[in-house]
């Protein structure tokens, strides 16, 4: 535990998983020669089955702030641990982070109609790799952030802004930060004409 840094330890037995031992409880104990199946203590029964998505193991990693979580198969034999390491690894291939834009628009909360925002960039002959929604504290907007194929979005940033939506930031798309709002500012001279 110590040359690991976790604070806790898969008990298991063959494949029959018992729990996890925290590092405390291990330390409280009076005579340390004794095996842990003799120690009376209170195992913590936090588990995945492999068969789960990422986001359970997302959540439960999270809630408890585990460094890992044990897994197990259908038959709740112990299969091995999910490190937090290996679910940032899952989480970037499941998001399809590898290459491409993001877009982050900033829109009501009632206006988040995804179907008509991939018309949108599918109509630009882009593709919507992933995308995530996040309430903004105290307000009553919301921001999208949208993941693409492709990182010239020039075309899909000027779509979006003549369809009304507020592209608030780009990301990868091969151009510089600060000239959304150069960009902007030339879309609103162009539609005062």
């Amino acid at each position: 535990m110590t040359e690991s840094h976790s604070k806790f330890l898969a008990v298991v037995q063959g494949n029959v998983f018992h729990g996890l031992v925290s590092e405390e409880s291990l330390l409280d104990q009076i005579d340390t020669t004794v095996p842990i199946e003799n120690l009376k203590i209170q195992f913590k029964s936090v588990y995945l089955f492999d068969y789960q998505h990422i986001y359970d193991a997302l959540q439960l990693i999270t809630t408890y702030d585990y460094c890992f979580i044990p897994v197990l198969n259908k038959k709740h034999e112990y299969v091995g641990v999910l490190t937090k390491q290996d679910l940032l690894v899952a989480l970037n291939e499941t998001l399809g982070n590898d290459e491409g834009a993001i877009i982050v628009l900033e829109l009501g909360i009632r206006d988040n109609a995804l179907s008509h925002i991939a018309r949108i960039i599918e109509a630009e002959n882009t593709n919507i790799l992933s995308t995530a929604i996040h309430h903004l504290p105290d307000s009553s907007k919301l921001e999208m952030t949208i993941k693409v194929n492709k990182t010239n979005i020039s075309a899909v940033v000027s779509s979006l802004w003549r369809n009304d939506y507020i592209v608030k930031a780009t990301f990868r798309d091969g151009g510089e930060q600060s000239d959304i709002q150069d960009r902007y500012d030339l879309l609103m001279n162009y539609l005062n004409l």
